[in-house]
């Protein structure tokens, strides 16, 4: 018993001193703040020592501070913490820099011209030209067709006079007519220009072909056999090449010619 008031004796003056640490003295009586924990609590008649925690916030030297210091405190403590660059962010900000600085130098390397072989120009003036050749074969066909038009119609048709023999003379001289009716060469002579005296000769050629049905038919008079009387040639003029047909003249009319007839067109 005599120990044990002896130890309540020091708890005592101990926390009696800590009090008058806690509440000094100043010039003006304070009213203390009231105590929200107690530094020690009595266990079974002993003094235990509480641990506080550890915190964030700023403690000063005594309870009463200035209103300067409390807003500078709260301040500290409601502000976030900077946060730190970690080891990862910086690596892949380093890798973002590393990309953008190699893409910018491919940006920046200038092209190299490539060298173009001769024979490409070749191509291309050959296939220019064949285009141009295209081009202007189908507007030559086009424009022969239109002057056909103009000058023979359709069917195509000619006319002309001459004097062959046939009891005509130069003040009556034998009209005739030839046409490209149905792909064949068809040629209508009206004797001394008598329309009752017509003779039809039928050349022996069929117009095959493309635009055969188009191709002109034309009449040249002239002796092809050295008698001294004018024969009738027929021209068959075709996109490609013309094609002729001779009737030799007898005195009386024309007669398709044979192989014994000796011909110099």
């Amino acid at each position: 018993m005599p120990q044990d008031s002896g130890e309540q004796s020091q708890v005592r003056r101990r926390r009696s001193e800590t009090r008058s640490e806690d509440y000094p003295v100043t010039g003006r009586q304070e009213t203390p703040l009231p105590r929200t924990e107690e530094p020690y609590a009595e266990v079974d008649d002993i003094m235990v020592e509480y641990h506080r925690p550890n915190t964030s916030a700023v403690r000063y030297s005594g309870p009463y501070s200035t209103s300067s210091q409390r807003s500078s405190a709260m301040a500290s403590s409601s502000s976030p913490r900077r946060q730190q660059p970690t080891m990862k962010n910086t690596t892949a900000s380093q890798q973002r820099s590393m990309r953008t600085t190699t893409q910018q130098q491919k940006e920046a390397k200038p092209r190299r011209k490539r060298n173009i072989h001769w024979l490409f120009y070749v191509g291309v003036g050959m296939i220019a030209m064949l285009v141009l050749w295209m081009a202007g074969s189908t507007a030559l066909a086009w424009g022969r067709e239109v002057h056909d038009n103009l000058t023979y119609g359709y069917p195509r048709t000619y006319q002309t006079d001459a004097v062959v023999g046939h009891n005509d003379s130069p003040q009556k001289p034998s009209h005739f007519i030839a046409m490209n009716l149905n792909r064949q060469a068809v040629v209508v002579e009206f004797m001394g220009g008598d329309p009752s005296k017509a003779v039809t000769y039928v050349a022996p050629i069929y117009i095959a072909g493309n635009g055969g049905d188009l191709a002109p038919v034309t009449l040249e008079f002239r002796d092809v056999t050295g008698d001294g009387k004018p024969d009738m040639i027929i021209h068959i003029h075709l996109s490609n090449q013309d094609q002729v047909s001779v009737f030799i003249n007898d005195g009386t009319k024309f007669r398709p010619a044979t192989g014994n007839d000796k011909i110099r067109v």
